[in-house]
Formats: structure tokens, sequence, C-alpha cells
């Protein structure tokens, strides 16, 4: 990960970036031989880090596991004493690391954050399990129970409350409610462009609906475009689509357009790609 190489490079001596595979020392050996990203080097020669194998998956077993640790890439920030300091994602270690080096890390204050942040995920993970045995059954009033109880224990929680609110509009299609909690949402998370453009995408693009709220979608569009600085091609190509869905082919066109210019070659980009042609067909039929 060139993120690793830029700690290591920055911290030198201070700090031994280790990267731990579970493949055997052959296939990793083989792999650092190859020709890496930059010209001209190995892999060996282009990390700045040391790279090791867990043969026996002992690390994996009493530090990672051990740890509650289940998904990789995973990292721990170890002290001079020997002692884990910190637990998480290797692009969220920056700052617990600069602490860590220069001295001012509270090592209990972050064991105490962890473990309730261990606790928050290992019960919203209990409401998640709960939730899809409620839908599975098709049991409306028990997956309406579960989300409240779950929005009432994590207030600050936007994706039980966004859940909630596909599942009212999506599968159970009680409109009015829906519609309420989706304008509760967008006033909550004006500032959230992922939120606001799920909810437009969601309202705009659902097969089935008998009721749209397209003044909410626009409304929720307008806003994600605004906050991403109209350069956003999924962004972009929901607020194509709520124009689409208004009767509005030329609005849909202008930003159809705008998403094709900013959507990746290949993926979503070809989708997009494909959309705007079928508005233009749509248009030139007019």
């Amino acid at each position: 990960m060139p993120h690793l190489a830029a700690i290591q490079k920055k911290y030198k001596d201070q700090v031994t970036v280790l990267a731990l595979s579970d493949e055997d020392l052959d296939t990793v050996t083989a792999f650092m031989a190859k020709d890496s990203i930059i010209p001209g080097k190995s892999w060996t020669e282009a990390m700045s880090y040391i790279v090791a194998t867990d043969p026996d998956e002992s690390v994996k077993t009493e530090v990672f596991k051990a740890a509650g640790g289940r998904g990789i890439p995973s990292s721990f920030i170890i002290g001079k004493d020997g002692k884990i300091e910190w637990i998480g994602h290797p692009m969220s270690m920056d700052q617990p690391l600069a602490a860590v080096v220069d001295g001012s890390w509270d090592r209990a204050a972050a064991r105490k954050k962890h473990d309730a942040d261990q606790a928050m995920k290992n019960e919203m993970n209990r409401i998640r399990s709960a939730l899809s045995a409620a839908i599975q059954a098709k049991d409306q009033t028990a997956a309406m129970e579960i989300l409240d109880q779950g929005i009432l224990r994590f207030p600050e929680n936007s994706s039980l409350k966004m859940q909630k609110f596909n599942l009212l509009l999506t599968r159970f299609h009680q409109y009015k409610a829906a519609y309420i909690l989706g304008n509760q949402l967008v006033d909550i998370n004006f500032e959230d462009s992922r939120v606001l453009n799920s909810i437009a995408w969601t309202i705009a693009d659902t097969e089935g609906l008998e009721v749209r709220d397209l003044e909410l979608a626009m409304k929720a569009a307008v806003q994600a475009n605004q906050l991403t600085g109209s350069e956003d091609a999924a962004v972009l190509d929901t607020l194509a689509r709520v124009y689409y869905e208004t009767g509005d082919l030329r609005g849909a066109l202008k930003w159809q357009n705008r998403a094709s210019k900013y959507a990746a070659a290949g993926g979503q980009g070809d989708s997009i790609r494909q959309v705007l042609q079928q508005y233009q067909d749509e248009f030139d039929k007019k």
C-alpha cells in the first residue's frame, strides 16, 4: 500500500512498518520479485517497509482474531512497551500514530473508545440480523419495531433511518410514512451529499412505486449536486433521472451530458452514457 510506504518514509527509524500476509512464503517471495507500479523496480525495491508471512496463522489467531478483527485490511499500532495502542483501518492511522510517536497518546481513552465502538458494531450486527429475519418472514410490524428500537438506541445513526425509509417506500409501500421520514432525513442531512443522493435516487429510480414525491427528490438531488460542485458523476446522473421522471427531457439531457463528462470509462461510466443516449433518442422523437 502506498500509504504504508509514505508512513515508513515519514517516520524513518522512529517507526517500523510491518505488513503481514496469510499467503505462504514462496507465493509472497514470487510476488515481491515481480515488476511494481514504479517503472524499473520490483516490489521488493519499491516497498520501503517489511513484508512478512504468518504460515501457522499464530498472529492471525493471537492478535487479529483475539482483538475482534473481522475485515481486512486492518492495522495495529504497537507501542514502545509492546502493547497495542490502536486498531483500525490503515487509512485512519495517521493521527493516532503521530500521537503515539510524540508521546501525547492516551491509551486508556483509546481503549475505552475502541470498546464502545466494538459494542456498537456488535449491537448493530444484531439489529441487522433480526431485521433480515423479519423481512424474510414478511413481518412488517416486527421489522419496523426492530428499526425503531435501533433508532431509539442510536439516534445519531443515519443508516438505520435510511433503512426504515427504504423499507417503507420500496418494500411495504407505506408512502405517506415513507415521505414524512424522507423529508426529515433530507432536512437533517442537508449537508450530506451521499444521503441526499441516495434518497433522490431511490424515489426517482425504484420500479413499481405508485407514488413518487418528485418534489422531495428534486430538493435532495439539487442540494447534493451543489454540495459536490456539480462534478460528481453519480450525483449528476441522479439529478438527470429526477428531471426525466418529471417529464423534463431537456433538463435530463443537460445533467446527463454533464454526468457523462465526469464519468470514468467502463462500469458506471458506460451505464451513464447509455442512459444519455436513451434520453437523446427520446428527445429527438418529440
